[in-house]
């Protein structure tokens, strides 16, 4: 089964990276409505690690992980 996270990456003021990671995305997510996220979490500052603001994107990535159970305990 395949599962899909965005993982994003951004620049906070004090010029460090900061990573944010979206779990459960689904699969059709385009770049642009990823980068437009991004926009938005950067215009209405909601998120502010450590109080220290994010100012500008550096990375975003869909991530695909696929798993295969080989056992499950009855």
């Amino acid at each position: 089964m395949a599962e899909f996270k965005l993982a994003m990456v951004f620049k906070n003021a004090m010029d460090k990276n900061v990573s944010m990671t979206i779990p459960d995305v689904k699969p059709t997510v385009t770049q642009a409505e990823a980068v437009a996220l991004m926009d938005t979490i950067l215009t209405v500052g909601i998120f502010t690690p450590d109080n220290i603001a994010l100012v500008s994107k550096v990375d975003c990535k869909m991530v695909e992980t696929t798993t295969s159970d080989f056992y499950n305990a009855p």
